[in-house]
C-alpha cells in the first residue's frame, strides 16, 4: 500500500504555491487557505484563524479537548464552527468532548488545488483514520505549532 509522507506534501505543495503564484506567503497563510478553506484577504487574521484550527485539531487528535476548552474557549468553539471540521466531528452530548469520527467513512478528504507530492498535484487527498493523526501532527510540525 502506498504511504503519504505528509511532511513532504506540505513541503512540496509549500513551494509550489509560492512559485506558481510568485508570492512570499507564511506556511500558516498557506495551510489556512489550503487546508482549512478559509477566507479573509489579511495575513495576520488568516495566521490567527489558522493557529486556532490547528491546535483545536491537536486538542481533539490528543483526546484533550476539555483541557483546552477550559484555556481556549473561544478559539474552540470559533474553529470548530469552520466548514473544515463539518463532518469530521462527533461530540456525544459536549461540545466539548469532540473526537474524529470516522463512523460514516473510512476517510477524510482534502479538496485543494494547491497540493503537490512528487511532482504530481493533488485535488482530494484522501486520509484514513490511522493516517489521520500522522497529518494533524505534520501539519502542526510545518507550522511550528506547539
Amino acid at each position: 500500500m502506498y504511504k503519504t509522507d505528509f511532511k513532504k506534501l506540505l513541503q512540496e505543495s509549500y513551494i509550489e504555491y509560492n512559485l506558481k503564484n510568485n508570492m512570499d506567503t507564511s506556511q500558516l497563510e498557506f495551510i489556512g487557505e489550503n487546508i482549512f478553506g478559509l477566507t479573509t484577504y489579511e495575513s495576520e487574521i488568516m495566521e490567527d484563524l489558522t493557529v486556532k484550527c490547528l491546535k483545536t485539531c491537536k486538542a481533539i487528535t490528543n483526546r484533550k479537548t476539555f483541557d483546552f476548552v477550559a484555556e481556549n474557549e473561544m478559539d474552540y468553539i470559533t474553529a470548530i464552527n469552520f466548514s473544515f471540521f463539518e463532518n469530521k466531528l462527533d461530540w456525544g452530548t459536549s461540545i466539548r468532548g469532540a473526537w474524529w469520527d470516522f463512523a460514516d467513512n473510512d476517510f477524510f478528504y482534502i479538496n485543494s488545488f494547491e497540493l503537490w507530492y512528487d511532482g504530481e498535484q493533488i485535488t482530494n487527498l484522501k486520509i484514513n483514520k490511522t493516517e489521520w493523526s500522522e497529518f494533524i501532527y505534520a501539519l502542526c510540525e510545518f507550522t511550528v505549532i506547539e
